[in-house]
């Protein structure tokens, strides 16, 4: 990597500050403290004569430049100040004042040597400190194992810009934050050595293919950054700029690569800021451009470049977060349910629970807008326990049939609450066997092991697991066949188009073969009309549930339509 063997600063000075400048600079800082060790000499020889000559303590206070030269000046510095020192205070100074007493040669000689000893001695320790303190920056600033900068030197970087562009008006830069989506099944798959080598590849690959003033940081384990110069004069032109840069990034990625005799693709995300004027610091440079990237992830979209409305719908988005432990408190949420119909007998079998939000005016709150932020967070404990106790207390009080409620990944990562869960639902009354839990296939990629434990520690307090939204993830037959799973959900993204595609009715067919094959009870959602519920039907599923048949439904209402629906069937007898 070329353009990573210098230091990135240097590189854009070239474009944004005059040569001269830098050089003035440094001299100009030379010169001033070059006048302040030769006021510090004059005084101090001033000091000397002043308090009766050398013949007392005062000849010491030439010690104070002399260090002063070793720090600033080094070696050199320090050497000259002591000579200088020494003759000042040497020759022409008397050894007492007040009668005229001159100094033996020896005497001022020797103090000479001493100076030279004490200024050499420092300039060395001096040096030994500076040494050190670089080596611990060069610690802090590269990463070891690419040879990448890291975020402390990215900090650093951004924040020396951002002086200077406000000093002198400086054309724009801009920052690219960039996630390897995949690395972590590089690294689980591969080992760490590989993912590392992986990242360093790629950081190399893209460098060589952006042609503008830039530098590559190791931002985290599974991100870089890129921090580049954008030339043009107005936003639209420097957002494309921009723009280009990812396109180098994905275009990188996507490129088939060779690392340890192993061909391999790196899926990218990525965020950006242009960075502006009045920018204050490096964070905010740094947490737009992460808000950019996380927006991304979030709409499942490559690319987005941040705009100050994603600060407003992160606010309204952590201020309606800080409601939800409230809104437990408070009795606003509620539990829906929806039917799960068995295919062969048309017979009401059991629900999924949903959970609903209203609040303190009864609007209800949508459950995209704050359970996708919940389930990453610690709240998922108690709102999924909230959930399951809810259910429980219906089942027990109502008689509903069995319900099956959802468990988000950090639910199964969570020890005490799959240890407590048995003990739990029965605390309610209520057999393990009437509650179903539906996993997500993102749970088996997080960790594949732990989620294995896991769901065998569920089976074994009695719970039926399947795994939910089936065919939309990463699952495959290895997860299906290592783990206990009890049924599997086959995902309405695949139903859809079962009415007009031959080729979505195979692959339905497939997917309903391969879970009966491995003893899974197939549920298929999303069904909606009267041919689809056919269609699966002949197909061999187990159960159905959509808005065929209902939509989520209150307590009260779903306990009606489940009455209503029972006697239509007994009519129809």
């Amino acid at each position: 990597m070329n353009r990573e063997s210098s230091s990135y600063l240097p590189t854009l000075e070239n474009i944004w500050h005059s040569e001269k400048w830098p050089q003035l600079s440094g001299l100009a800082r030379a010169v001033c403290r070059l006048l302040v060790i030769i006021v510090l000499l004059t005084a101090g020889t001033w000091v000397v004569f002043a308090t009766g000559g050398t013949g007392y303590a005062y000849p010491y206070v030439i010690l104070v430049p002399i260090l002063l030269s070793a720090v600033w000046f080094g070696l050199p510095g320090a050497v000259l100040c002591a000579i200088t020192g020494g003759i000042l205070i040497g020759p022409w100074m008397p050894l007492d004042v007040s009668n005229g007493t001159s100094q033996s040669m020896d005497n001022w000689l020797a103090r000479i040597a001493f100076f030279l000893l004490i200024g050499s001695f420092s300039a060395g320790l001096f040096q030994s400190l500076k040494l050190a303190n670089e080596r611990r920056l060069q610690a802090l600033e590269v990463d070891h194992k690419t040879g990448l900068r890291t975020q402390a030197a990215l900090t650093r970087d951004i924040e020396r810009l951002l002086r200077r562009a406000s000093q002198d008006k400086a054309p724009s830069a801009a920052i690219l934050l960039v996630r390897m989506q995949d690395l972590w099944e590089i690294l689980q798959s591969l080992g760490a050595d590989t993912a590392e080598q992986v990242v360093k590849d790629l950081a190399e690959r893209i460098s060589q293919n952006i042609q503008i003033p830039h530098q590559i940081y190791r931002f985290s384990k599974s991100e870089l950054a890129i921090l580049f110069s954008v030339v043009s004069c107005n936003d639209v032109d420097r957002q494309e700029e921009v723009g280009s840069v990812f396109e180098v990034a994905q275009r990188v990625g996507e490129a088939e690569t060779i690392v340890k005799g192993i061909s391999l693709r790196v899926q990218i995300v990525a965020g950006s800021y242009l960075v502006r004027e009045n920018d204050q610091n490096p964070e905010i440079v740094i947490n737009r451009a992460r808000t950019g990237l996380s927006v991304a992830i979030e709409n499942n979209v490559p690319y987005r470049r941040y705009d100050p409305m994603f600060d407003q719908k992160t606010a309204e988005r952590v201020q309606l977060i800080a409601r939800v432990r409230d809104g437990l408190e408070n009795q606003e949420f509620q539990l829906f349910y929806q039917p799960k119909i068995c295919m062969r007998s048309g017979q009401l079998v059991g629900s999924e629970a949903l959970l609903r939000w209203f609040d303190r005016e009864n609007r209800m709150v949508m459950p995209g807008l704050f359970m996708p932020k919940v389930e990453s967070t610690t709240l998922i404990d108690p709102v999924t326990r909230f959930v399951i106790a809810r259910a429980c207390e219906n089942m027990r009080s109502q008689n509903l049939m069995p319900v099956s409620v959802n468990f988000a990944i950090n639910n199964l990562m969570n020890p005490s609450l799959i240890n407590d869960l048995g003990r739990l639902v029965s605390s309610y009354g209520v057999s393990p066997e009437c509650l179903e839990i539906e996993i997500t296939e993102g749970a088996l990629i997080q960790d594949p092991q732990h989620a294995k434990e896991a769901v065998a520690s569920l089976r074994d307090q009695g719970f039926k697991v399947s795994l939910d939204d089936f065919g939309t993830g990463y699952s495959s037959f290895q997860y299906l066949t290592h783990l206990p799973l009890s049924g599997l959900k086959i995902d309405r993204a695949f139903v859809s188009n079962l009415e007009v595609s031959a080729e979505a009715r195979t692959i339905m067919e497939s997917m309903i073969s391969m879970a009966k094959a491995l003893k899974l009870e197939v549920t298929v959602e999303g069904i909606e009309t009267e041919q689809q519920r056919k269609i699966v039907t002949d197909l061999g599923a187990d159960l159905a549930q959509g808005f065929h048949y209902s939509r989520p439904l209150a307590l009260p209402e779903y306990q009606q339509w489940a009455k209503d629906r029972k006697r239509l069937k007994a009519d129809r007898h």
